[in-house]
């Protein structure tokens, strides 16, 4: 656990994740990501000397019946408070609503009752276990299919829910945490989704596998890329000369560059 404890700590003390007297609900979906997140931040109090508490909330998605003996026997043994919440989530993704391409909207409803359970337990953070790789197929499908630069944020304040969401694994590799369930003998749970494994989300995961013929460690560049802003270069930061936008109306250009614009026009 070491790796682990590691990654969360280099996540809370640059994007200050967690503070004394934070209640924290993990969201819990039964996979290695979110079972170690939930353990890792019982040890982390400790780790730290930061008074928070933890619980996990997993949401049963109606769609075929599960044994959680395992996983509620787990969270037993290592003290930490775990509540499955039965939903109709995926009965209304897969047979009401019938979607070809269910994975945003079940997203929604999961935010939303994720959200809801923290609130009625008087949380104020929403851990998720998304961890490095997922950082970086997030970034490709928004560049392939919605042609933006995005990802998701280690931390992101919920203003309609005065929630915030922490994302603590962000630096934790994939292939570790593979290796770390195994070890400590996690009770994985199988995916229940129709659909797993064969998602836009998946492809992204091969896309990846190629890009490790042709460039190494990418996954490590790409984040870096991604985290360290201060090496951004895109458009909307290129320099230019003081009349560059006189008579135009700004598109790409940002907005201290159109200022220096204007004012250079209105001064001569």
């Amino acid at each position: 656990m070491k790796r682990v404890l590691g990654c969360i700590r280099r996540a809370d003390e640059r994007y200050g994740l967690i503070h004394d007297g934070d209640s924290i609900c993990v969201g819990v979906s039964g996979g290695k990501d979110s079972l170690l997140l939930l353990y890792g931040l019982t040890l982390y109090r400790m780790f730290s000397k930061k008074q928070y508490e933890v619980r996990g909330v997993m949401l049963d998605l109606g769609l075929v019946e599960q044994d959680y003996s395992a996983l509620t026997s787990w969270a037993d043994e290592v003290g930490v408070k775990l509540e499955i919440l039965k939903t109709d989530i995926g009965d209304v993704v897969f047979n009401v609503r019938k979607e070809k391409n269910p994975c945003a909207l079940c997203a929604k409803f999961r935010r939303g009752a994720l959200n809801t359970a923290a609130k009625e337990r008087g949380c104020n953070l929403i851990a998720l276990g998304h961890n490095r790789e997922d950082v970086i197929e997030t970034f490709l499908l928004s560049l392939f299919f919605e042609s933006r630069l995005n990802t998701f944020a280690p931390v992101t304040y919920m203003d309609r829910m005065d929630v915030t969401i922490i994302r603590p694994l962000v630096f934790f590799p994939e292939k570790e945490a593979l290796s770390a369930a195994r070890r400590l003998g996690l009770p994985v749970q199988k995916p229940n989704c129709p659909v797993a494994g064969f998602t836009k989300r998946e492809e992204m995961k091969n896309l990846l596998k190629d890009f490790r013929r042709i460039v190494p460690d990418p996954e490590e560049r790409l984040m870096k890329a991604i985290s360290d802003v201060s090496q951004y270069g895109m458009w909307d930061r290129m320099k230019l000369p003081p009349n560059a936008l006189t008579g135009r109306e700004p598109q790409l250009f940002d907005t201290e560059s159109y200022k220096l614009s204007k004012e250079n026009q209105d001064g001569r």
